[in-house]
């Protein structure tokens, strides 16, 4: 005789449906635990975004009625939890519960989000599922990207993210190669880019991760920039070199400690989930330092012209000017015979760079 499961556990992102599941499925007398519901008979004016000590009660009689259904087993249970830790899943496992996991894809959750008007805090959670955060804490470290293209489209940006360098950073992390190499297959199997975001503020999304090289360097990253008023805006400032940082957010899935070749010994991470990856003007590890800013750069042929077309004009007007100086020229005005093309540094410094100054075209 077939044992019938009687505890369900309804997992899935924000916005996945996961309390209408529970609605339509549930009969009556089942118990059933739904965080938002609790947080709403707790006094929550929006159970999708309590805070302060309503949160704090709505997590801690939701965990209460989790236990008191685990040790019930004669009610049927329906309980809904959007990112089960793995405590939390080795007591659903060794009750024997039934999972239910709800993925309708990140469109449709974003979408129903804005159709149901959801607060900020249900959009970051649709997010952070998707990225794989899975309820766990995010950390950030800082690197360096290495060029800006500019081209016909809303733009790219590639570079190094994080490096294999072996050397500890301020926090005594070293990244170990292939410690990105699971998340980067996840999240290409899924079909789902990582986002490109501004100071790792997901209200400023501004482009998304095209491909990802993992190289023995480091993880080689290029992003598109997205056609939008608040990307290009943020375009143009990486564009002029004032902000030429990488920060990529990120959970620790294996970390050990290590002694390095020169006997300091640092905390290796193995494994990261990475989330996203964010261009930041004011970086979270102070040791970053630029490897390759290509300042002044062009890549388009039109580009380039425009700059040839600027050297020679700069360099018609120094001309000029020398032929000026020709016929103002009187041994009583330079009575030690000295050159007077010699006289002025300035004008022999640009004329200097303008000498060396290369333009390269894709």
């Amino acid at each position: 005789m077939e044992v019938r499961k009687v505890i369900h556990i309804v997992t899935g992102p924000p916005c996945a449906g996961k309390s209408t599941y529970v609605r339509e499925n549930a009969k009556s007398g089942d118990l059933r635990i739904d965080y938002d519901l609790i947080a709403q008979a707790l006094g929550a004016e929006n159970s999708h975004a309590a805070d302060g000590i309503i949160k704090q009660a709505a997590f801690d009689a939701r965990e209460g009625a989790i236990r008191t259904a685990l040790k019930n087993a004669d009610a049927e249970s329906w309980i809904i939890h959007t990112s089960p830790s793995a405590e939390h899943m080795k007591l659903y496992e060794e009750a024997g519960a039934d999972v239910v996991a709800l993925d309708p894809g990140y469109d449709v959750c974003m979408e129903r989000a804005k159709q149901d008007e959801r607060p900020q805090q249900t959009i970051d959670g649709i997010e952070k599922w998707y990225a794989g955060k899975k309820g766990r804490n995010m950390d950030h470290k800082t690197k360096n990207f290495v060029l800006v293209k500019s081209d016909e489209d809303a733009g790219k940006i590639s570079g190094y993210f994080s490096t294999y360098d072996r050397i500890p950073d301020s926090y005594g992390d070293v990244v170990a190669p292939g410690a990105f190499t699971d998340t980067i297959k996840a999240r290409e199997e899924s079909g789902h880019k990582f986002p490109l975001c501004w100071n790792h503020d997901l209200n400023q999304i501004i482009g998304q991760v095209d491909s990802i090289e993992d190289t023995e360097k480091g993880p080689l990253m290029t992003a598109s920039f997205f056609n939008t008023p608040l990307a290009q805006e943020k375009r143009e400032i990486v564009k002029s070199g004032v902000v030429y940082q990488f920060s990529f957010a990120y959970d620790v899935r294996e970390a050990a400690q290590v002694t390095l070749e020169d006997g300091t010994k640092a905390n290796e991470l193995q494994k990261l989930d990475l989330f996203e990856v964010s261009i930041v003007p004011i970086p979270a590890n102070p040791r970053a330092e630029v490897t390759d800013v290509k300042s002044g750069r062009r890549n388009s042929k039109k580009d380039a012209d425009a700059i040839k077309q600027a050297i020679a004009l700069l360099q018609s007007v120094l001309d000029e000017a020398d032929d000026d100086d020709e016929g103002k020229d009187d041994p009583k005005d330079n009575p030690k015979g000295e050159d007077p093309k010699g006289s002025n540094p300035e004008k022999d410094r640009l004329l200097n760079f303008i000498k060396n100054m290369t333009i390269t075209e894709e």
